[in-house]
């Protein structure tokens, strides 16, 4: 089985705009819209098609404090939901 860790997650055609305390995304490919969290909207801002999910994980929990290996898990699950909504692909 692949580390899903090491997949890429790469944002899809999308328009982000800040609403509130609450981010909403229009989704250009399905014209879906969808709320995200600032935290949420900020993972999302570093995505850049190079970065993997570990590597995105270790950045978070440095500047935030938090415990790495949970990070990666909640990550995992956070970027998986983003690409059944087709926010996101994961390669």
């Amino acid at each position: 089985m692949k580390d899903k860790t090491m997949l890429i997650p790469e944002k899809n055609n999308i328009r982000i705009k800040e609403q509130e305390g609450k981010c909403v995304i229009f989704n250009l490919e399905t014209s879906g819209f969808h709320m995200l969290t600032s935290d949420g909207n900020s993972i999302l801002e570093l995505l850049d098609g190079k970065k993997n999910i570990k590597e995105l994980a270790t950045y978070f929990a440095e500047q935030r404090g938090l415990d790495q290996l949970q990070l990666e898990q909640d990550f995992i699950k956070f970027f998986e939901e983003l690409e059944l909504r087709k926010i996101i692909t994961l390669k």
